[in-house]
């Protein structure tokens, strides 16, 4: 065995027993984020600069760590948002360096909570301004913030460096893979042996890879608007819109005519446009290849038009054959979003030097989130409220290295209870063993070449290790922060005692705000967003009646379908943050309803692309539709009473009016045929193809929305609890 393998074997092994999930990473990212620290140091020292070496690495690490939560993948603008952070910090820790003690603590809580409001900003801000404060500075003011801001900038170039260990994937790239997971989901539609959770588990897929792409796109701009980009990502969300209302349509002919495959060649079809959405995730990648449109349409369409030769002699047989002309325009649409995509893709993909614009913003998107109802902001109080508490015992008992408890309470503080245990937890062991072992050093090898030596080597274990424990990463970070901060102004050992008091006190300052100030916040807040969701989705079902009257534009329903995901979403993170909370469980049935909230958001997606191929007679389609949006507000009503769910049966009642207006629309039509054969282009034909088409997706929306309004309901069933109250200190309790 040569001495490479076995030096790869036990690396694997110690990779293993420190959980390290990705070793190339933490060895990249350890390297790396070791190096912005350690080379600055190491050339004051050289130069004869130590204290402005040691400035420059302070500026880096501060932003360097807001690159831990994501190495592989970071972006430019983040890194550049926390330098600004860290600008803005420092030149406040310096104008108010000089014995403004109240107003810094007032101006502290503030800034901490405003890096959770703007999460751009983050804790940077607050931090510089904390460590400026602390102690003298080492060089004059102006130099010292030029010094910081070169740190923050090293960071943000070096780390966002090509590096093989990065994860960062082209635009193409992630364009290309999108466009195979809708191939993938474009091809189990026609697979009938797939149940519901098996579709809904590729829709999925398909709808995170195309929000994937949809994000990527918009991380573009931060260097240049790519129209290219936006049209593409335009053209696979109709394809995903297609996607889903392909399946409802096949499962419907399926169901009725077993064999219709060999008859009309449906898996040929399919398989055509699959290979479509292939040839272009193949373009996206390989810049040589072109795009495939597919050609399986016009054979699809002969068979077709033989079938309707024959003449129906029946109405099950004729709406099969509706079905089929629905099938064949929805593949018809698809193939359209695919070619339109065609010349922008490969534009994308092709090599070709592109001049960055100028007057493009680089100003990244804040989102002020100033909503009481909105976690973020109350976790923003909780910081804002903590910082505040430390600060003031920092007035007033005056504690040697105060700062260090304000710093503690910033950065321990999370979003719910269960979080800041676990935080607290870990980040206590670290600063102890970090800072025994900084004061350990201070005693046995104060001098400053064996200080960046050890500051090296905690800094690159920080860095390496900060993938696989949290208790790892806030040791050795603390290690090499405080030989950092020593190694400005040099302190004393019997110092590191004091720093371990304090992390404790901050410790317990974090849990206290957690668990006193509204420790449960999204429990009692549930029943609210769940009420929200469902009326959302009432909205989206009423504003498609109003298209189908041809009172709004098609628009409006595709706007107030994403409106009712985002409203979905919001639930989904509120269950996310009950399951820290203290003593709390997201309700199965609350689980189960955001399950069934996406089938209704493609039934409605089914209608909605069936109404975009023309505009017949509705029917009693619309009547549907309101009688949908009135149970899920009905059941939105019923969820802030805490009551219990009473169907009325009022969309069963409209369904049976829309099979009976499709009866007469059949025979309308079969009537037409008999008086002229060759008429293809009327009125009635054109109602009986929407009707038909809409048939199957009315029926699952009937279904579905009525089990989503069983399940949300059955959480708060006798639950008459006060929607108004808003929790404060007595939820503790």
């Amino acid at each position: 065995m040569s001495g490479r393998t076995v030096l790869r074997h036990w690396a694997g092994r110690a990779a293993r027993a420190l959980k390290v999930e990705d070793p190339r990473l933490a060895l990249g990212f350890g390297l790396v984020g070791g190096a912005c620290v350690a080379v600055p140091l190491i050339i004051g020292l050289v130069t004869g600069h130590p204290e402005k070496g040691a400035v420059i690495s302070t500026g880096a690490w501060l932003v360097a760590v807001r690159a831990v939560r994501i190495p592989g993948s970071v972006r430019m603008a983040r890194l550049l948002g926390a330098t600004f952070a860290l600008a803005l910090g420092t030149l406040l820790g310096i104008l108010l360096v000089a014995g403004h003690d109240w107003l810094l603590v007032l101006v502290t809580p503030a800034l901490a909570a405003l890096g959770i409001v703007v999460p751009v900003m983050g804790p940077t801000a607050a931090l510089a301004l904390l460590l400026t404060v602390a102690h003298p500075l080492p060089v004059d003011p102006i130099p010292h913030l030029g010094l910081m801001l070169l740190g923050g900038l090293l960071s943000t170039v070096v780390l966002t460096l090509p590096w093989p260990w990065r994860g960062h994937l082209p635009l193409t790239v992630v364009l290309s893979g999108t466009a195979a997971s809708l191939a993938q989901l474009v091809d189990a539609a026609a697979d009938q042996s797939l149940d519901r959770d098996a579709w809904d588990e590729r829709r999925r897929v398909a709808s995170a890879s195309l929000e994937k792409a949809r994000k990527a796109c918009a991380r573009r701009h931060w260097q240049r608007r790519s129209p290219q980009a936006e049209a593409v990502v335009a053209a696979f969300r109709r394809v995903l819109y297609e996607a889903v209302t392909l399946r409802g349509l096949y499962t419907a002919v399926y169901r009725q005519v077993p064999d219709v495959d060999e008859r009309v060649g449906l898996s040929a079809l399919t398989t055509a446009l699959y290979r479509s959405l292939r040839s272009m995730s193949e373009a996206l990648a390989n810049p040589g290849s072109g795009v495939e449109l597919a050609l399986g349409i016009d054979d699809f369409k002969r068979r077709v038009d033989a079938l309707r030769g024959e003449r129906p002699k029946e109405e099950r047989e004729l709406l099969v054959l509706v079905m089929l002309r629905q099938i064949e325009h929805c593949a018809e649409r698809l193939t359209a979003a695919v070619g339109k995509a065609a010349g922008p893709a490969l534009e994308l993909s092709s090599p070709r030097l592109v001049l960055p614009q100028l007057g493009t913003p680089v100003t990244p998107e804040v989102r002020y989130r100033l909503a009481w109802d909105d976690p973020g902001f109350r976790h923003a109080l909780r910081v804002g409220l903590g910082t505040l508490i430390a600060m003031l015992i920092v007035v007033f008992a005056k504690p040697a290295y105060p700062q260090w408890l304000a710093i503690t309470v910033l950065v321990t503080i999370q979003p719910t209870y269960g979080e800041t245990i676990a935080k607290a937890g870990a980040r206590t062991l670290g600063t102890a063993i970090g800072g025994l072992a900084a004061a350990m050093v201070l005693m046995i090898a104060p001098h400053r070449w064996s200080l960046a030596i050890l500051i090296t080597i905690a800094a690159l274990l920080a860095f390496g290790m900060a993938s696989a424990h949290f208790a790892y990463w806030i040791t050795f970070l603390n290690m090499f922060v405080l030989l950092l901060i020593d190694f400005q102004v040099p302190q004393r050992p019997q110092l590191a005692g004091a720093r371990v008091g304090l992390t404790i006190l901050g410790g317990v300052i974090a849990l206290a705000c957690t668990r006193l100030l509204w420790p449960r916040g999204e429990t009692v807040r549930l029943g609210d967003r769940v009420a929200r969701m469902l009326r959302a989705h009432a909205t989206a079902s009423r504003t498609l009646a109003q298209v189908s009257r041809k009172e709004l534009p098609q628009e409006k329903a595709e706007e107030a379908i994403r409106k009712a995901s985002r409203a979905t979403l919001t639930v989904s993170t509120s269950l996310d943050h009950i399951a820290h909370e203290p003593g709390a469980t997201p309700p199965e049935e609350v689980v189960e309803a955001v399950g069934l909230t996406q089938r209704v958001r493609d039934d409605l997606i089914s209608v909605t692309s069936v109404l975009r191929g023309g505009r017949a007679e509705p029917g009693p389609a619309p009547e549907v539709l309101d009688a949908v949006a009135d149970r899920l507000e009905d059941a939105a009503n019923a969820v802030e009473a805490g009551e219990s769910y009473q169907s009325g049966g009022e969309v069963d009642g409209k369904l049976a009016d829309l099979g009976g207006w499709l009866g007469t629309l059949a025979e309308r039509r079969l009537d037409e045929l008999d008086a002229a054969p060759a008429d293809s282009a009327t009125k009635v034909r054109r109602a009986l193809l929407q009707a038909a088409a809409v048939d199957h997706a009315m029926r699952s929306l009937n279904s579905e929305s009525a089990r989503l309004s069983e399940s949300a309901t059955a959480a708060f069933a006798g639950n008459r609890a006060d929607r108004s109250d808003r929790p404060g200190i007595s939820d503790a309790v």
